[in-house]
């Protein structure tokens, strides 16, 4: 069954579609017996096969659940108009070009909201997404996607959200969320900027567990304008590997910062890095370490630099 419909007046354009159906998949449930056959030119013969069900022995069963199998699809998407107008004068002229009379204005309307849905549903997994763009006091955008299934590993949500503030300046904000049974992550943003200043901030984090893998990811980066110039950046990382089949083992860490200052008299960047990591290979243990340092220093009278790296090694029975 498919549905479709359309509309425009003073308050808004909709459009709609829709389609649903189904099917009875209890064909696949009647057992089939393959006899035992010789195969072309050879003298291999096939065993045969007796009673055999596609609905039990393919894994169907556990991945649909029932043979009454049905969806039902939905796309609906809708302008709501706004009644606010921005007007353009257009002013007349004559021939020494001086405007003579009242200008004509041109009103163009405001931009309105806009909203999108979607929706999936079937017996096996169910799919959502909601997205809008609001013209209000701020400008905002927001999506959501989500899905719900018998199998947890195809179930997610994904959600993200962006405003502009044009109030005592421009603000722009972004937030992103991701959600998994395997993953999840976050990203945040905001860039501000004023007559006098700047400012910016991002903020990322993620995390990821498999069976033979866990680990942790975290990344901020800063910046302003507002006394100094400054810029700081700082990146971490943690992890957990451990594979029984490969007979291997890993853990360890990683951090970076990063600091950058600048004027119109000196200009200064400092940099430093740690790792570590222990584990093993075929029973045999390994682990390291490495450290690093950097920084400059620079103005018109002189210039001052430090560099520093020190590192460990160490696997049992080969080397220290």
């Amino acid at each position: 069954h498919q549905n479709f419909s359309a509309g425009n007046n003073e308050n808004s354009i909709e459009a709609h579609v829709g389609i649903n159906g189904e099917a009875n998949l209890d064909f696949l449930n009647i057992p089939l017996t393959i006899p035992e056959m010789t195969l072309p030119y050879t003298v291999l013969t096939t065993p045969q096969v007796k009673d055999f069900s596609l609905w039990e022995k393919t894994g169907l069963k556990e991945f649909l659940k029932t043979t009454k199998q049905s969806f039902d699809l939905s796309v609906n998407a809708q302008y709501k108009k706004n009644k606010d107008k921005h007007s353009i004068p257009i002013p007349f002229y004559v021939k020494g070009f001086q405007a003579v009379s009242t200008p004509n204005n041109i009103l163009i309307p405001a931009m309105g909201n806009i909203t999108y849905d979607f929706s999936f549903k079937s017996s096996v997994i169910t799919l959502n997404a909601n997205a809008g763009l609001y013209n209000q006091s701020d400008i905002v955008a927001h999506f959501v996607t989500s899905s719900s299934s018998v199998t947890d590993t195809l179930e997610y949500k994904l959600e993200g959200t962006s405003s502009l503030t044009r109030k005592r300046g421009l603000k722009l904000a972004t937030a992103l969320s991701l959600s998994n049974k395997f993953m999840e992550g976050n990203h945040d943003s905001t860039i501000s900027l004023t007559k006098k200043s700047m400012e910016a901030s991002v903020t990322t984090s993620a995390k990821v567990q498999i069976p033979i893998l866990k680990m942790n990811f975290k990344q901020e980066l800063n910046g302003n304008t507002k006394s100094k110039p400054t810029i700081s950046s700082s990146i971490g990382l943690t992890y957990d590997f451990n594979s029984p089949k490969l007979y291997s083992t890993a853990t360890g860490a990683v951090d970076h910062k990063l600091i950058l200052e600048s004027l119109t008299s000196y200009f200064s960047v400092e940099s430093s890095t740690k790792g570590d990591i222990k584990g093993s290979v075929l029973s045999r243990e390994y682990s390291g370490t490495i450290a690093s340092e950097a920084s400059t220093y620079l103005n018109s009278k002189s210039t001052r630099s430090l560099v520093k790296l020190q590192g460990a090694s160490k696997v049992d029975g080969i080397w220290n």
